[in-house]
């Protein structure tokens, strides 16, 4: 539906900076954010995501490799405790922020 209809309001510095910033943590326009707050929508903002899209990213690069190597037959025995147990740390990491949200 297309938008049509302004309000405008007064606030202090400190509020709007206040609505701005929060804008950003969730990565959002202000117009959203301030419709999303006044008609009680829930906004969620994950701040570690990044950073477990990252670790992910690293993990999956190196099974790649090793997948590779194995196909190459250059290596025979592969030990993944350690990625499985780097993956069962973002996998709870995840679940934390799911919990949070909830």
């Amino acid at each position: 539906m297309k938008k049509t209809e302004r309000i405008e309001i007064r606030l202090t510095p400190e509020e709007k900076t206040k609505i701005v910033n929060n804008s950003i943590k969730a990565k959002t326009t202000i117009s959203d954010y301030v419709i999303k707050s006044a008609t009680e929508q829930e906004i969620v903002i994950y701040n570690d995501i990044e950073k477990l899209v990252t670790q992910l990213r690293k993990l999956g690069n190196n099974v790649n490799q090793l997948t590779k190597k194995v196909n190459q037959g250059r290596i025979t025995c592969v030990d993944l405790e350690g990625t499985k147990k780097e993956l069962s740390q973002i996998w709870q990491s995840l679940n934390l922020l799911i919990t949070k949200t909830v």
